[in-house]
């Protein structure tokens, strides 16, 4: 019993040092223009993503008001499309984005590497962020 709780402290405390939201940016556009004349500025990929026992009861999630960063939140859920809606106005602003196009968001579960006792909630939000 003792391996056994050692064994899930371990797993724990990786997940929780790996990061659980990021964000990600591409920048190199060269005189490219969209559709409507606009000039990119930015190509944002953000994914957020947890843990969940039985697929409802949060235990480890990531932490969106520090992207990229090795923090994350236990018992809460955090993966949520707020949350990244969030972090892309935050890069948006950052970089001096005026518009934002092309906004992808998928959304996906999967438990089966744990026999469905603990599942993983993905969430990615991708957009094009223009002057």
């Amino acid at each position: 019993m003792k391996k056994l709780l050692k064994s899930a402290l371990v797993l724990t405390l990786l997940l929780c040092l790996s990061g659980c939201a990021t964000v990600k940016m591409a920048r190199n556009f060269e005189g490219l223009r969209v559709d409507d004349g606009a000039k990119p500025v930015a190509s944002v990929a953000i994914e957020n993503y947890g843990y969940y026992l039985f697929g409802f009861i949060p235990l480890i999630a990531g932490e969106p008001r520090y992207p990229n960063a090795p923090l994350c939140t236990l018992f809460s859920d955090s993966v949520t499309p707020q949350n990244n809606m969030m972090m892309l106005a935050k890069t948006a602003q950052k970089t001096g984005a005026k518009k934002v196009t092309n906004l992808r968001v998928y959304e996906s579960w999967t438990g089966s590497f744990s026999f469905w006792v603990v599942w993983q909630k993905q969430l990615y939000t991708g957009a094009l962020l223009t002057e």
